[in-house]
């Protein structure tokens, strides 16, 4: 007989296999019921008929003949008593409430034992004696050597136990004779886990176990397996061997305990034998030792009862008090109190009705039992769910006389719904293809959630559903779960002050709402610090060593960023605040002193009435002085400014047309501005990003409230580099994503921002392995540019701008990451249809410094006709550099669009300072031809010279095959280039023989080569070349009007080249799968394997592109220091060899400086242009950034200054080497300078 799936019990169709073993969330199911319809409906009424025979209604068997049996072997003489009958009277409770009958009238019969001290062997036989002819089902065993017992016997009686109850998870494997409804020990450990280090956030958790037992050494191992990939370790281990029955020796403890509280545990997690004396003798222990009388203890549900009654009489014997929430526990099904479960109170009607019926059980003669005793009415809800799921699976069977066949009926794709909880779903053999397509093979287990418990102050258990762990319906267990390294995260919430709050609470909706709680792999996770404005750092420091904490976030004030050792990201300072490079502070939005570039090039767009600004903030006499520095940059003057204390009204200080920038706003502020733009029709306003955020509310009601107040919000303006956050047909992937999980009355900046930090966060920390507050901060700089959906933040970068024995890391290093900075009006913000003011750009903040004094009538005049004889001879001069140059600087061949990789293409000369100090004469020519053939191949490539420095060239290329084919070009042209000279290539040998001298592992490639052999392979220059590819961001340089490429891309490439020989051209495992397969083919390459590069975590894999068959390189130069170039843009070209601004000056290059300024000092500033440009030229010292029209003292005394570093690095290399050529005189650290006087054509020496 063949029983319907689903409602309708016991119901039987009159033909064969009714049942089609499809899940009810199977589409399959639901098609398979129509999809013969339309043929049916086609087929005539003749042949329907027989159809109609074969489907008619199910006729109901009558099953009142068929008895059941459940052989109860849910007990254990080493559990307590009260604990046993709880689960059975459970299950009693369910199956009387269906009158002990199947849907089909099958009488459920249960076996019980004599008493709970019947072996299981003889408890197992009279069952098998009296279910003889009949379908027996094992309700039980209670304990893991149990049910490691009955493993066989149910297999050689074709018998399956429900709902065994094992705590090793060696019995968990897959076993068709065993049907576990709940969660496996090792699914609880790992809840806990969780718990501690998460929702604890504790740095410091430590482990009890025994060393002699053998589940306890499982439990410790997996333990230890997910504190691993949780990127944590315990802070201190206890265990000893177990006692086994033995005294344990005090002294041996004691010793153990020392040395476990010496490192500090904040938490334990206890997994030892609950009958192992040693167990009991550590609780007590921590209740004595006031060092861990606060700690908190962690166990799985089979220690509930042990643990809260040893625990409660240890503080009871030593007068203590017992703290809410040190006892943390887990449990397999929810609480019988937890009324919030349908699950549960459906238990609740069941059991009230039998305790009050029956008396069975008189220990639990009380209805209301389970409510006084957490611990009893959780077993009674375990047992009640093992009666329910049995009554189902009755209902479900083929038949109820066969066992083999209701074993198989188990598998067949089941689960069950129980009101609001879910068991299941099992599955039995099934092939790869049905497991692709959702099905469940091979899983005996039922359960899917473990639930945290804690025990109050009324030693009753409170269920923490948040802190739970479940997994997907497609895992069959805990086995398979990853959980990663976890992000706790602090947010901000200053109690005295309500702007500070408000925006506190608005952010962390939005950093929150991205959460998941039934997700067991959730990351990230927020918590609020509350503190008073004005001991935030001080509350801060006090959590420090308690919390593992990673970050701080949102709202903060100035003296918590002074916190040491923390990571803050994205933070949102209450009052205005220039960026100083502090690498721990991670900006998301832009700075100030960018948006008060971007808006100052939006005022030198448009007319302007006069400027004048109004700043608030301990930083305001600064913030004013950044503002006028941008102004001044793009032609505009700041006519007055006013710095206003914390109580002075902004309303008193606006007055009249004109454009005014209000920075450091209070809440009356906001509609004082208002007020102004409505009563000023030709005023405008301009206002810091971060007041827009913390006073959106305001400016809405302000500017929302009239046609007038509407009509005044255009001249409201600001620079932001967010896209609409509140758009609803939005084209950004970020905004749609953020309208899908927060509710529309949300949609606000600051919301969005909170939104944006956590899918940042998201991002950064996918594959990271460990997580705190110093490893994030390396994630973050090493990725450099972080695209997160369709906004880019970044570059962030670390680089320090070192040249010589110098650093300056501010001029080089950025912890902001805004880019695509647009200046928005407050319309705009009220109607996200209307476009952006000015469109976005990412400010280069290069400044003009403005020049003392005013232009004269007669300098005007002279400039103005100067200017009409010059414009010829630049269109001549840009003729000559056109065909000169072939177009190397072509901005039409710059790679411009910041998603599209770019190939960056490095080089440098060998050995540069050590030729200019062998062969000045040579040098200058020899450069020279050098940068005339790399700049031939830059434009026969179609490539883009993006800057030299001193000897080197960054190029880039929107292909990454013409960069490889310029690297391999370049090194044939060098080869086959008429030098003039053997110098260079005698030197070259010199160099390997005296390094050779000075490294035993060193051998010589070329300097001991035949000449014949030599002449084929190597010639003049050796330059070396990295080649890497990746994503940039790509800036237009305003004085330069060219492109430039910062982050890491351009980083790695100059590591590259760095570590290459001359003549060598490696390109990175990135540059190398940047080419197509038919690319590839035309090239040979040798994999050099993963070389580790200084400044990177990661090795990484490099390819060399052998450009001359048959040459041989020395080992790579892994030890060679690169430097970065001088800083003024913080572009990373790779200077080894050259000068910088900010180097230190050595005693040569002192005694140069000082005789050339000494020369210098009596001609005027015009003329010393004229001399000192010959020298730049013929050393190839790059000029600093112009600042002016006009070479001043500080600029000439700059250019000195970059020659004596050049020409003095020069001096001190021949000075250490001793060696001599025909430029030296007397001493090799006295060089002869041609000088070159444009006039006199003149050489003279000194």
């Amino acid at each position: 007989m063949c029983r319907q799936e689903g409602g309708g019990r016991g119901c039987v169709y009159p033909h064969g296999n009714c049942r089609r073993n499809l899940t009810a969330r199977s589409p399959a199911r639901r098609y398979s019921m129509y999809k013969h319809l339309p043929v049916i409906t086609a087929i005539s009424l003749l042949h329907l008929l027989p159809l109609l025979l074969m489907w008619m209604p199910p006729v109901c068997a009558d099953d009142s003949a068929v008895t059941v049996n459940v052989l109860s072997m849910m007990y254990n003489s080493e559990y307590y008593v009260e604990k046993v009958n709880a689960i059975n009277a459970g299950f009693d409770a369910s199956l009387s409430a269906h009158g002990w009958k199947t849907g089909s009238g099958a009488t459920i019969s249960v076996i019980r034992p004599p008493s709970y001290n019947t072996t299981a062997e003889d408890i197992f036989q009279l069952g098998a004696k009296q279910s003889e002819g009949k379908l027996l089902v094992v309700f039980g065993p209670l304990g893991t050597d149990p049910v490691v017992w009955v493993r066989d016997k149910l297999k050689e009686n074709d018998l399956v136990a429900i709902a065994p109850i094992a705590y090793s998870s060696e019995v968990r494997g897959f076993n068709p004779h065993l049907y576990s409804i709940s969660v496996e020990p090792n699914a609880e450990l790992l809840a806990l886990i969780r718990y501690a280090v998460v929702y604890l956030g504790l740095p410091r958790v430590g482990l009890m176990y025994a060393k002699g037992n053998g589940f306890d050494k499982e439990s410790y191992e997996f333990t230890m397996r997910i504190m691993e990939m949780m990127g944590r370790k315990p802070c201190g281990v206890f265990a000893v061997e177990s006692s086994g029955g033995r005294d344990v020796l005090e002294g041996e403890l004691n010793t153990k305990w020392g040395q476990f509280v010496a490192t500090r545990p904040q938490a334990v997690l206890l997994f030892s034998s609950i009958a192992d004396d040693t167990t009991g003798w550590f609780v007590k222990k921590i209740a004595q030792d006031n060092r861990t009388v606060d700690m908190y203890l962690l166990a799985p549900s089979s220690f509930q009862h042990f643990l809260i009654k040893t625990w409660s009489d240890a503080l009871v014997s030593l007068n203590r008090t017992f703290t809410p929430g040190q006892l943390i526990t887990t449990g397999t099904v929810p609480l019988a109190s937890d009324n919030r479960s349908s699950m549960v109170r459906h238990f609740q009607r069941d059991m009230d009705n039998y305790l009050d019926t029956n008396s069975d059980w008189k220990g639990f003669a009380k209805p209301e039992h389970y409510l006084k005793d957490d611990k009893l009415g959780e077993m009674m809800v375990f047992g009640w769910l093992a009666g329910e799921v049995l009554f189902e699976a009755l209902n479900n069977a083929p038949q109820l006389t066969n066992r083999t066949s209701f074993m198989e009926s188990l598998y067949k794709q089941r689960r069950y719904v129980i009101d609001d909880f879910v068991v299941g779903d099992f599955g039995g053999e099934c092939d790869e293809g049905a497991a692709l397509q959702g099905a469940m093979c091979n899983c005996n287990q039922g359960g899917s959630m473990a639930h945290m418990r804690v025990v109050d102050d009324s030693l009753s258990l409170k269920p923490m559903n948040s802190a739970s762990v479940t997994w997907s319906v497609s895992e069959c267990s805990s086995a398979n779960v990853r959980v990663s390294a976890p992000l706790i995260g602090l947010y901000v919430v200053l109690t005295d002050d309500k702007v500070a709050q408000r925006a506190s609470m608005r952010w962390s909706l939005g950093a929150r709402s991205l959460e998941e709680a039934d997700d067991v792999d959730k990351r990230i996770f927020f918590y609020p610090l509350y503190a008073e404005s004005g001991n935030a750092a001080k509350t801060f420091e006090k959590i420090r060593d308690t919390k593992a904490v990673a970050a701080v976030l949102g709202v903060v004030t100035a003296d918590i960023l002074s916190v040491p050792n923390m990571t803050f990201i994205g933070t949102l300072p209450l009052s205005p605040r220039l960026n100083k490079f502090w690498r721990n502070v991670i900006h998301l939005q832009p700075l100030l002193a960018q948006q008060l570039y971007v808006l100052a090039v939006y005022l030198s767009n448009t007319s302007s009435m006069g400027v004048k600004a109004l700043v608030r903030g301990g930083e305001a006499s600064e913030v004013v002085d950044t503002l006028d520095k941008s102004l001044v940059t793009f032609g505009v003057s700041l006519d007055s400014s006013k710095t206003l204390g914390d109580d002075d009204p902004m309303s008193s200080y606006l007055s009249g047309n004109g454009d005014v920038f209000c920075i450091g706003l209070t809440p009356p502020d906001v509609a004082a501005v208002a007020r102004h733009l409505q009563t000023h029709l030709r005023a405008r306003v301009f206002v810091p990003f971060n007041d827009i955020l913390l006073f959106y509310q305001e400016f809405v009601a302000a500017f929302n409230a009239s046609k007038e107040s509407i009509a005044s919000s255009e001249r409201l303006l600001f620079a932001t580099s967010f896209p609409h956050w509140a758009e609803k047909n939005t084209k950004s992937d970020m905004v749609a994503r953020f309208h899908r999980h927060v509710n529309e009355s949300h949609w606000d900046p600051l919301t969005f921002l909170g939104f944006a930090t956590t899918r940042l966060l998201q991002v950064v920390i996918s594959n990271m392995r460990k997580v705190n507050a110093e490893l994030l901060a390396d994630r973050i700089y090493t990725e450099s540019n972080i695209r997160v959906d369709d906004v880019r933040f970044g570059p962030f970068s670390d680089a320090e701008c070192v040249s010589g024995t110098s650093v300056s890391a501010n001029e080089c290093a950025s912890n902001f990451g805004a880019t695509n900075i647009s200046v928005w009006s407050m319309a705009r913000v009220l109607n996200s249809s209307l476009p952006r003011t000015q469109v976005g750009m990412t400010p280069s903040m290069d400044y003009v410094i403005p020049r003392e004094g005013q232009l004269t009538q007669s300098q005007i005049a002279g400039i103005i006709s100067g200017c009409v004889s010059a414009l010829l001879l630049f269109i001549a001069l840009g003729v000559f550099l056109h065909i000169s140059l072939r177009n190397a600087r072509n901005n039409n061949r710059a790679p411009k669009e910041p998603t599209d990789p770019v190939t960056l293409i490095f080089t440098d000369i060998e050995s540069s300072t050590a030729l200019w100090a062998a062969h000045p004469d040579l040098m200058p020519d020899a450069v020279a031809a050098h940068h005339r053939m790399v700049r031939s191949l830059i434009g026969r490539y179609n490539c883009y010279e993006v800057k030299t420095v001193g000897d080197s060239f960054m190029i880039a290329s929107k292909s990454p095959f013409a960069a490889v084919q310029l690297a391999q070009e370049l090194q044939l042209c060098f080869l086959h280039h008429d030098w003039g000279t053997n110098a260079v290539d005698d030197s070259y040998r010199e160099f390997e023989e005296q390094r050779a001298e000075g490294e035993c592992e060193y051998t010589p490639p070329t300097a001991h080569m035949d000449p014949e052999v030599y002449s084929r392979l190597w010639n003049g220059l050796r330059v070396r070349v990295g080649i890497h590819t990746g994503l940039c961001d790509i800036r237009h340089d305003e004085v330069t009007k060219g492109y430039d490429y910062y982050g890491r891309t351009p980083n790695m490439a100059a590591r590259t080249e760095s570590v290459a020989n001359g003549g060598q051209v490696l390109m990175t495992h990135a540059a190398y799968m940047s080419l197509s397969a038919e690319d590839r083919k035309q090239i040979d390459v040798t994999a050099l394997g993963a070389v580790a590069l200084r400044g990177v975590s990661d090795p990484v894999k490099m390819y060399q592109l052998n450009t001359v068959p048959s040459r041989n390189f020395a080992a790579l130069r892994l030890d060679r220091e690169y430097f970065f170039d001088e800083g003024e843009d913080g572009t990373t070209t790779s200077t080894s060899d050259h000068s910088s601004s900010r180097a230190e000056l050595s005693e040569s290059a002192q005694i140069i400086a000082t005789a050339l300024q000494s020369l210098l000092s009596t001609f005027k500033t015009a003329h010393r242009e004229k001399l000192l440009l010959p020298y730049c030229e013929r050393w190839r010292v790059p000029l600093p950034r112009k600042a002016a029209s006009e070479w001043d003292d500080a600029y000439c005394e700059e250019v000195v200054r970059r020659i004596a570093v050049k020409v003095g690095r020069v001096a001190d290399h021949g000075a250490h080497s001793g060696s001599e050529s025909s430029s030296t005189q007397g001493s090799s650290s006295i060089i002869i300078v041609p000088f070159y006087d444009p006039c006199y054509r003149e050489m003279c020496s000194f």
